[in-house]
């Protein structure tokens, strides 16, 4: 985990600096010890301090290495606590240059410390892992990284997933204490089941196996320790062993270095109750006496101030407290407190005017009337089949069997066919010329083929504008997407429609939707 810079730089910190150990952000690099005759000094020398500060191992105790080594050792932990020059760095981090992080810390271990012991006897590892929500967040359940890790254990959404926690648009587990603790407990034992030794399992934890696969690797390979891999590894991991390590030691050893808090905070005892209606937590806490937050802060998992309709049995944390007032008046209380979702929007969509069969077939005898057709004979050739002919000539193979009286698709090498191809629209004078270059023809052959001609021209007009019957204008609806909507639920709302067809009219790939999206239902 990154650390920001303190927002106090004490006057002890300042001196430290002096001794090259930087006052900003995780320590960097070895330090190379600092004396407390040294610091008595640098303090002696200023004469313009406040008398309360000369004193300076009465604010801020300095311990030398020797010391906190003897104190690491007496920690009880199957994890080893390595000590050298780089974890030293560290731990001044935590007692000297950011003592209030270790103060905060202090304020929430009650809270949360029994939850993880809990989990983490549950399957059968080490206590001290307990120590490593310290380091992913501070021990804040709403916790997020700049890549999107979130919560006491900071999931990312995939390694989320793989353990089952819940992530929706009003509720995301990866911030819910039990379900992420048991997750990250899950996730510890695999890693420690690749690697056999916690160290590197840590490592895994925060920048992946693969990375330390690719750290061992360029270690020489076979059997590694975190130390033996670590110029090897990413930088943020190279500082995440030694921060696990310090955090230990701070929160062990706090009152040897004059970081003490009165503000100690516990988890309140709590019952739950299941819901299966939309519910407005706002209305729900006043309903229970309750501030928003104090509902809040049982529940972090909720994401919104509301929970939608959907849910079935959704099981909600209040004070064991209220289980009284909620015995004596749950149906009231309930109902007070639901959660009324918007109505659907219907936003009727004004068509074009829908065109009447007499305009469309008026629309076909014009084209009819202006389309120029050439007749053409057609010999067939050795391997020609229908198809294959009609295709050749932008024809049906109906049309084609109607132009020459086929009672089947066969047809025989030599065959001649009667082929009529849509030409160019012709103009009115060229229609004229037409009807009496017929009129013109007595004969009994040219009225025929008057006659062929009028009929073929009925058959590709026909093909290229079919006649759409009348229907009345069409209203469409619109359901705008409600936090808690699913394809499901919609359909269910609206009867007569499925969730296929209301993915086909919005031309959906999966089933996510997004609050506010608006959906043709019809």
């Amino acid at each position: 985990m990154k650390f920001g810079k303190p927002l106090l730089l004490t006057f002890a910190s300042a001196l430290l600096a002096q001794a090259n150990v930087k006052a900003n952000g995780l320590p960097i690099g070895e330090s190379k010890g600092i004396s407390k005759d040294s610091i008595r000094v640098k303090i002696s020398a200023i004469t313009s301090l406040p008398e309360e500060l000369m004193e300076f191992d009465n604010l801020i105790p300095y311990e030398s290495d020797e010391v906190i080594q003897d104190r690491l050792s007496c920690i009880k932990s199957e994890i080893p606590l390595t000590f050298n020059p780089y974890v030293r760095n560290y731990i001044d981090y935590f007692t000297v240059r950011n003592r209030k992080y270790t103060r905060r810390m202090l304020e929430r271990e009650n809270l949360y410390f029994p939850l993880f012991e809990k989990y983490l006897a549950k399957h059968d590892m080490p206590t001290e892992l307990k120590y490593l929500a310290v380091v992913e967040s501070a021990l804040n359940p709403y916790a997020k990284s700049v890549v999107g890790a979130l919560g006491l254990w900071q999931f990312m959404p995939a390694t989320a997933n793989d353990f089952r926690l819940v992530q929706n648009s009003f509720y995301d587990e990866r911030m819910d204490p039990e379900k992420s603790t048991e997750a990250a407990c899950k996730f510890l034992r695999q890693l420690y089941r690749i690697f056999d030794d916690w160290e590197l399992a840590l490592a895994a934890y925060n920048c992946g196996p693969g990375n330390v696969r690719k750290a061992i690797n360029r270690a020489g390979g076979g059997k590694q320790t975190f130390w033996a891999i670590f110029p090897y590894l990413p930088k943020e991991t190279r500082g995440y062993v030694p921060s696990f390590t310090a955090v230990m030691y701070a929160m062990n050893y706090a009152e040897a270095h004059k970081i003490t808090t009165d503000s100690l905070q516990f988890p309140v005892a709590t019952d739950t109750v299941l819901i299966n209606h939309g519910l407005d937590l706002a209305k729900f806490s006043a309903e229970l006496n309750l501030s928003p937050e104090e509902l809040r802060n049982l529940n972090p998992a909720i994401k919104k101030d509301q929970i939608p309709g959907t849910v079935r049995n959704f099981a909600i944390k209040v004070p064991a407290e209220k289980r009284p007032v909620l015995a004596r008046n749950r149906t009231t209380i309930l109902n007070n407190a639901r959660y009324a979702e918007p109505k659907p929007v219907y936003q009727p969509v004004v068509d074009k005017e829908p065109v009447m069969v007499a305009k469309q077939a008026a629309k076909v005898d014009s084209t009819q009337q202006n389309l120029a057709l050439q007749k053409s004979d057609y010999v067939v050739k050795r391997g020609d089949y229908l198809s294959k002919i009609a295709a050749a000539h932008n024809v049906t193979i109906e049309e084609i069997k109607t132009w020459n009286n086929l009672k089947s698709s066969t047809v025989m090498a030599n065959q001649k066919l009667v082929i009529f191809k849509p030409g160019a629209p012709a103009d009115s004078t060229q229609n004229t010329a037409l009807a009496s270059a017929a009129e013109t023809k007595p004969t009994e052959e040219t009225a025929s083929e008057v006659k062929e001609t009028k009929e073929a021209a009925k058959m590709v007009a026909s093909r290229k504008a079919p006649v759409r019957k009348a229907t009345p204008k069409e209203r469409v609806i619109i359901h705008s997407v409600q936090p808690g909507d699913t394809l499901w639920n919609i359909s269910k709302k609206y009867n007569g429609i499925t969730v296929e067809q209301i993915k086909k009219l919005n031309n959906l790939k999966g089933n996510e939707l997004k609050p506010g999206q608006k959906l043709i239902l019809g």
